[in-house]
């Protein structure tokens, strides 16, 4: 049993709606497009690569029954994520950025498209200026998203001291808490390969749909940053940054840990730098971790041979800071 409720639950409604509502435009805007301009519209559907074989171009009804289907993949590729993070409101945020980010690409580039068609005899290939205009509005509408998701809720503030056969190290009342190290994921390493392959291959095929390469490409960044991290704890919290990518950081602050303690291997559950059900944090492979149970029930573990001593030093911190407040 949960000792809290749901931190999650203020604002997840809104999440949820503005999660579920974007990819909408995937079929409102083209169904809109066509009806209006559809007698001015060539006969089939041209698209660029079918331009050497028009007859194979479906109907404007058979493109409209493909676009329904796209929305139906978008919506289960988006709001599943969101079930399975439903006590995760960081994780949620990002998939109504994600939502934006389709619902405006894929609707922006049909309209582009639909447009271009207006009049046109046969098929026809698309002006430069297309690219710059969807990339635009792709990266305004993931803004958009992330700002109308609104302000996250905040977890519990934890104000007990730790455990009595917690790891904690004694500290004087002017003592400052300084530990520093860095860990290796060679697991992150080769994800960061596998993606970047895949990206490149989409490349190199001319693929038309710069969206999916663009996503991979930013994903094969975002896992080769976490092969390697950097640990801090000091009076501020307990930081990570990744080494290759220093404005890539995250910190827990000392009001949201309830203790801290070393473990030989991590709890059950994914560690990464992003959120899950199970916390977050950088498991580097088997081995002692530093073990931090936070106020919202979840953890945040860091691989580290010296895990018994920064453990140690955050509970020496706790400890001291919360004697003082209820002394």
């Amino acid at each position: 049993m949960s000792r809290f409720a749901d931190p999650a639950a203020p604002g997840r409604l809104r999440r949820l709606t503005l999660t579920a509502v974007p990819p909408l435009l995937l079929l409102i805007v083209p169904a809109a497009l066509v009806g209006l301009y559809g007698e001015r519209l060539p006969d089939r559907a041209y698209v660029d690569n079918w331009a050497a074989n028009p007859q194979y171009a479906p109907t404007w009804d058979g493109w409209l029954s493909g676009q329904r289907f796209s929305l139906l993949l978008f919506e289960a590729a988006l709001v599943l994520p969101f079930l399975r993070y439903w006590r995760v409101p960081q994780a949620q945020r990002i998939m109504v950025a994600l939502s934006f980010l389709v619902g405006a690409s894929l609707s922006v580039s049909a309209a582009l498209w639909l447009t271009m068609l207006v009049d046109a005899s046969g098929p026809l290939a698309r002006p430069a200026w297309h690219l710059p205009v969807e990339i635009g509005a792709t990266a305004a509408a993931a803004l958009l998203g992330y700002l109308a998701a609104g302000p996250m809720p905040s977890p519990p503030e934890a104000t007990a001291t730790p455990p009595a056969d917690a790891p904690t190290m004694a500290l004087g009342p002017y003592q400052r808490v300084l530990f520093v190290t860095s860990a290796w994921s060679r697991r992150g390493l080769l994800v960061a390969v596998a993606l970047g392959t895949i990206a490149a291959l989409t490349l190199s095929n001319g693929s038309s749909a710069w969206q999916g390469t663009a996503l991979l490409a930013l994903w094969t960044i975002f896992a080769a940053v976490q092969a390697r991290t950097r640990l801090q704890i000091d009076g501020s919290g307990i930081t990570v940054r990744a080494s290759w990518l220093p404005v890539l950081r995250r910190t827990v602050p000392y009001s949201l840990v309830r203790f801290a303690e070393a473990r030989s291997e991590a709890p059950p559950g994914r560690y990464k730098l992003d959120d899950s059900e199970a916390g977050w944090g950088v498991v580097s492979g088997k081995g002692p971790v530093l073990a931090l149970s936070l106020s919202d029930d979840r953890w945040f573990v860091y691989s580290t041979r010296e895990a018994e001593t920064a453990a140690a030093l955050v509970n020496g911190w706790l400890s001291r800071q919360r004697q003082r407040e209820t002394a």
